[in-house]
């Protein structure tokens, strides 16, 4: 029995009564930035319920109870995929800072001197802020039980929809601790973890929406022509459409052939990711507990610091021999871009994401002039649907450096003491603003010019082939870059912005990441809502669509989607006006965005001196 107190006693201590989670759980909850979060997921998931359900719920005596049904079961699939989304970025908002909150204010070593055991420091600093994401997550469930009110959605899928967000935060959460722990520099660590989280849900689903990754096994819902992925154990979205019933799981005995635990896993893929996801936390987890004393070590001589200062003192002895850098006539641009461009680690992302870019593209090109891996040169709609995936994920991991570089920007300056010294020179906030954002554009350009130039192939390869072979028009690769630059231009204002009213780096690269994904995907998600089933002539989706960023996009490569094909082919008037809308579309979205962002810009300006004033003060 001694034994068996103990060890209640050892369990009780690691994470019920763990000083951690008590000191943050009751100090956290009084905080009203907290509140405000809530009660902004909650406007965000009842708008898009109205919006996407307006037309069943508000109109309830127009339908009949089938229609209902139906109309609540589309809702339900919209407001779970808005929801599952939040949670993959709100997460790191509570989560990414917990342990480098403490190295910026030089308090982890203390902590590190504390009775706390590293069991303690990681789970406390893991479930103190996995406390707040659940608490939010639970927040949303009124919600969802107004769609179950006209039936199409049963209460199993109501609980594995929200069991699939909650181990989406659990393991990004697990994620961002475990990068917190092994990074030093907090920059680098939010960096890292915001792009991985949008490349993997990028990356792996569109590979998942593809053909090539879809289980023989799996049925056809009524309707559809897409197979269950065999990649929906691995990715929330794909095992939320096996929720929804949009990609059906093939039935225990179909997939019975397969070795455990594959066939259980594609019999059951939402609870095979619920596990699997729970398993991969326990592994970050226990990573993370050898690497909490590591930085007791930082003086030794490891072989890692070896390594490191190697390279210290090869670039010290590269630092006496360059050539002197001709400055621009705005030196605040120049360093900017200079600055941002020449770091280590972002000058490996630019060659990367650069190289990655330019070879996916070109690769597929090629398959689709040689018809690899089951495309048809004649039949361009499935390279579209490859092509806009491409451009979506470069657009993303665009939005993701640029907000970064952003955010990071003054709070750099102030957290290095040097924004008094700037503040004592002759240079005015307009000056100042206007540098940085012209710095921060010449940074993301030649990363525009990725995306632009993949276009560019397709359309000359387009040349020698029919109008109606064509993977894509002409004026799309014109128009792209300039939507691209817009939105980049828009997302590097709202870091500054939150860069100046933000004493943190963490605080400001995080609260202005999700601000710009989560803006950037939940437009995107209401021009799909909103122009789908606009009629056969598809004035209305060539119209809405390219206002919004990801829509945009994939309208300026697929214009042909803004379509009801089931009413037959469009004619080659409807096609050529729908072609002029579009256009005239995007360049009203491209003065829309540069508006919004003049409009950040003045604000800023005006702000400048009595924000950074004041917390200084």
């Amino acid at each position: 029995m001694t034994l068996l107190q103990d060890i209640a006693a050892w369990l009780w201590r690691l994470l019920p009564a763990n000083p951690i989670v008590v000191r943050v759980v009751s100090t956290g909850g009084k905080r009203t930035r907290h509140l405000h979060a809530r009660w902004l997921y909650l406007v965000v998931l009842f708008v898009v319920m109205l919006v996407v359900g307006g037309n069943g719920a508000l109109n309830a005596g127009t339908n009949s109870l089938a229609d209902l049904a139906k109309k609540s079961t589309r809702t339900f699939m919209f407001v779970s995929f808005v929801q599952l989304f939040l949670m993959s970025f709100i997460a790191p908002i509570f989560m990414a800072g917990a342990i480098t909150q403490e190295k910026d204010s030089n308090t982890f070593h203390i902590l590190l001197t504390t009775p706390l055991s590293t069991g303690q420091i990681v789970l406390g600093s893991l479930f103190s802020r996995l406390f707040f994401v659940l608490v939010l997550l639970l927040s949303g469930l009124p919600i969802f039980c107004i769609t179950m009110i006209y039936g199409g959605v049963t209460l199993g899928a109501v609980l594995q929809s929200f069991g699939l967000a909650a181990c989406t935060a659990l393991v990004t959460g697990a994620l961002a601790i475990m990068i917190s722990f092994m990074k030093v520099g907090t920059r680098r660590t939010i960096f890292s973890f915001f792009l991985g989280v949008a490349v993997y849900l990028l990356v792996v689903g569109v590979l998942g929406w593809s053909g090539y990754t879809a289980l023989s096994q799996a049925p056809l819902a009524p309707g559809a022509s897409l197979r269950m992925s065999y990649l929906a154990p691995l990715h929330p979205f794909l095992a939320l459409l096996v929720v929804t019933g949009k990609t059906p799981a093939p039935a225990a005995g179909d997939v019975a052939g397969l070795t455990w635990p594959a066939g259980w896993l594609m019999a059951y893929p939402q609870y095979g990711y619920m596990v699997i996801m729970t398993l991969a936390s326990i592994v970050m987890v226990t990573v993370s507990i050898f690497f909490v004393r590591s930085s007791q070590k930082e003086g030794e001589a490891t072989l890692l610091n070896r390594v490191r200062a190697f390279f210290t003192r090869r670039d010290a002895v590269e630092s006496k021999t360059q050539t002197p850098r001709r400055v621009w006539n705005n030196p605040i641009a120049w360093r900017e871009a200079k600055t941002k461009a020449s770091a280590s680690g972002r000058s490996m992302l630019r060659w990367a994401f650069a190289a990655a870019g330019l070879i996916g593209g070109f690769v597929l090109l090629l398959a689709h002039e040689n018809g690899w891996w089951g495309f048809v040169a004649t039949k361009p709609q499935e390279a579209r649907y490859w092509l806009t995936g491409i451009v979506w994920i470069e657009m993303a991991v665009l939005l993701i450096i640029i907000t970064n570089a952003a955010a990071t920007a003054l709070t750099r300056e102030k957290e290095s003491a040097t924004m008094e010294l700037l503040l004592t020179t002759r240079l005015t906030s307009k000056y100042i603003v206007a540098g940085i954002l012209r710095g921060l554009v010449s940074f993301i350009l030649p990363l525009i010019a990725v995306p632009t130039v993949t276009l560019l192939l397709f359309a000359i390869a387009d040349l020698r082939r029919a109008s109606d072979q064509a993977v894509i028009t002409p004026e799309a690769f014109l128009l792209a870059p300039l939507l691209l630059l817009s939105f980049c231009a828009l997302a590097a204002m709202i870091g500054l912005h939150l860069s100046l009213h933000s004493k943190k780096t963490v605080q400001a690269v995080m609260i202005s990441t999700v601000i710009v994904l989560a803006g950037a995907g939940l437009l995107s998600l209401c021009g799909f809502a909103v122009s789908s089933g606009g009629g056969a002539d598809g004035f209305i989706g060539a119209a809405i669509r390219p206002l919004m960023p990801f829509t945009g996009i994939s309208t300026l490569i697929d214009y042909e989607s803004v379509f009801d094909l089931r009413n037959g082919t469009p004619s080659a008037g409807a096609r050529t006006s729908v072609r002029l809308v579009r256009a005239v579309s995007t360049l009203l979205a491209v003065v829309v965005y540069c508006a919004a962002t003049w409009s950040v810009y003045t604000t800023l300006v005006r702000n400048f001196d009595m924000t950074v004033r004041r917390q200084s003060a």
